[in-house]
């Protein structure tokens, strides 16, 4: 594949799922520091919106007081579609970083995007015990 083909599918696969890769980033956000669920001592009582948005992210369904449907399998099937997206322009950024920059600092920044969620984690786990 040549260069302008690559930039091409990254761009239009990337603004295709942009909307959708938001969404997932943001909740996905909320629901890290669990804002999606009520604490145990009753002080915090999640919004309806953030409540209903978290089943979408985690279950593929609209849950509001009155409906609580199945899950969406198209919808699921569109997450499969984006997770390939994602994973197809990672690929392709990856390739055109090292096309136009110095390959070693490409090298560089994908061992520390590699090496720090890893460490963050063990740094966690170590403390621990």
């Amino acid at each position: 594949m040549n260069i302008k083909a690559m930039r091409n599918v990254h761009l239009y696969l990337g603004v295709f799922f942009a909307p959708l890769l938001m969404f997932f980033l943001i909740s996905g956000c909320w629901q890290t520091f669990n804002l999606h669920e009520a604490s145990e001592s009753g002080n915090y009582v999640p919004p309806a919106i953030i409540k209903s948005l978290s089943q979408v992210h985690k279950d593929q369904r609209w849950v509001d007081s009155n409906k609580r449907p199945h899950s969406s399998v198209p919808f699921r099937y569109l997450i499969v579609l984006m997770s390939i997206g994602v994973l197809v322009t990672t690929v392709l950024g990856i390739v055109m970083a090292f096309k136009y920059t110095k390959g070693w600092i490409v090298w560089v920044c994908l061992l520390m995007g590699a090496a720090t969620p890893c460490f963050l984690l063990w740094i966690a786990y170590r403390s621990a015990n």
